[in-house]
């Protein structure tokens, strides 16, 4: 189920957002913020805090979310889970597991992947490429603009300073001197270490110094890497250009004719994968514009997902409602007439914001002339409120914006939501990558461009 607030209520954020500033300083871990904070205890020592976060006026949070929030915040590597130094890719992040059932947290917490326990969470923060708020600002304009790419729920979360650095030692301990993801480790150990005198400690620091603060994200399970989504090149610009100018999907997306014209409005797993992959593609240049995104190409992934059509749940206009799941029994599927097809998943948002907007630098946007029409107004909503005062202390105190953080984002976001106006007037941008219509025995009808 989602809970979907109004537009009205979009324009009337309530005044429980506002606060004391909270940007360009080290956190403080109990300033007023989120639905809840929650106290994970420590021994002899403060305890860590996670923020259970407040939903943004107009966004589509849905139950499940609320739930996995809720989890996340439960999560203690003090007892109910054992924590492990990231030792794999770039980032040296601290991974969360369960325990099995008979198997001592201490056991778990010695060999990691241990048999039966399995990676629940990951905690990240603002070292190497990472930086918290685009973590943490991804869920969030996720859920702003419909709940595009899928992004696994996140949390705000500190860890005891003490252990952080004993896992550091072990980190370096396990990993090879030269390896890039020593190199990381060994670049956040000198943080962290240097306590109040560090370079960074307003990016990694809680404002009494005894804990690091991050992002704690739900581990999605059962993802593949888009191969589709991926062109290759050298370094980051260069994918970004291959993807622009070599990649099927988004030469499909860029063509102008009618999607009706491009993809056939059969229900077929060969139509509904079509057209599930131009939305992903123009919800991924669209978010990844937004976010300032340095790093996504090679970070794309997918999940296997059943769409099919209920004959027992139907729309006003009579057609049945498109609904979507990840998992049905084969039994279930077929008798629901289910097409499986892959659907984006974008679980790794942690270099962004503050960071080189390569999706802007290799204009990704223009090749943008089809869209979600509920993606294209949610984008311009958003931009009317964006000067608000509410909505800016929401990313400020919520998702630990700087001042100079929103700005960026702001700017961003009027540019692309101007873009995108003034070429649907000019009829180079069509509102017509809506699943639900295309696959559905009503008429196609062209759609305003204004709100």
């Amino acid at each position: 189920m989602r809970r979907v607030v109004r537009l009205t209520q979009l324009l009337l954020l309530s005044g429980a957002f506002l606060g004391p500033s909270v940007a360009d300083a080290t956190l403080s871990a109990h300033l007023q913020r989120g639905e809840k904070i929650v106290d994970l205890p420590v021994a002899g020592r403060n305890a860590e805090v996670c923020v259970i976060p407040r939903h943004f006026a107009g966004g589509e949070y849905s139950d499940k979310d609320t739930e996995v929030e809720t989890r996340l915040c439960n999560i203690d590597g003090n007892s109910n889970a054992a924590v492990c130094p990231k030792l794999n890719s770039t980032n040296p992040g601290l991974d969360f597991y369960s325990l099995p059932q008979g198997v001592a947290r201490d056991d778990v917490a010695a060999r990691c992947e241990a048999s039966g326990a399995k990676k629940i969470a990951k905690y990240k923060l603002s070292t190497s490429c990472s930086y918290t708020p685009s973590i943490l600002g991804y869920y969030h304009i996720s859920r702003m603009l419909g709940g595009i790419g899928d992004v696994p729920p996140t949390v705000l979360r500190t860890f005891d300073l003490k252990n952080h650095i004993a896992l550091g030692h072990k980190a370096l301990d396990q990993t090879k001197s030269g390896t890039l993801i020593h190199q990381t480790w060994a670049g956040l150990m000198a943080q962290l270490t240097a306590g109040a005198a560090a370079g960074r400690r307003d990016f990694l620091l809680t404002d009494d110094f005894a804990q690091s603060y991050g992002a704690l994200s739900e581990n999605p399970t059962k993802e593949e890497f888009y191969k589709e989504f991926f062109n290759g090149g050298a370094n980051n610009v260069a994918r970004a250009q291959n993807f622009r100018n070599a990649n099927p999907i988004v030469g499909m997306l860029a063509r102008n004719p009618d999607i009706s014209t491009l993809v056939g409005r059969d229900f077929t797993t060969e139509n509904v994968q079509k057209m599930v992959q131009l939305k992903d593609a123009a919800d991924l240049i669209v978010i990844d514009t937004l976010m300032n995104q340095q790093d996504r190409f090679g970070n794309i992934h997918d999940l296997q997902t059943y769409y099919y059509r209920d004959a027992n749940d139907l729309n006003p206009d009579g057609s049945a409602k498109l609904k979507s799941s990840k998992s049905l029994a084969p039994d279930e599927a077929a008798r629901l007439g289910a097409v499986q097809v892959k659907k984006m998943l974008l679980k790794d948002n942690d270099c962004g914001v503050a960071k080189d907007n390569i999706a802007k630098q290799a204009g990704l946007a223009d090749r943008i002339a089809h869209i979600d029409p509920a993606t294209y107004r949610l984008i311009l909503r958003l931009d009317a409120i964006a000067d608000a005062a509410e909505t800016r202390e929401f990313f400020v105190q919520e998702l630990v914006f700087t001042a100079n953080d929103y700005a960026a984002v702001r700017k961003n976001l009027k540019d692309l939501a101007t873009k995108l106006h003034q070429t649907c007037l000019q009829g180079r941008l069509k509102l017509d990558l809506d699943l639900q219509t295309h696959f559905s025995t009503q008429p196609l009808k062209a759609q305003s461009c204004d709100l």
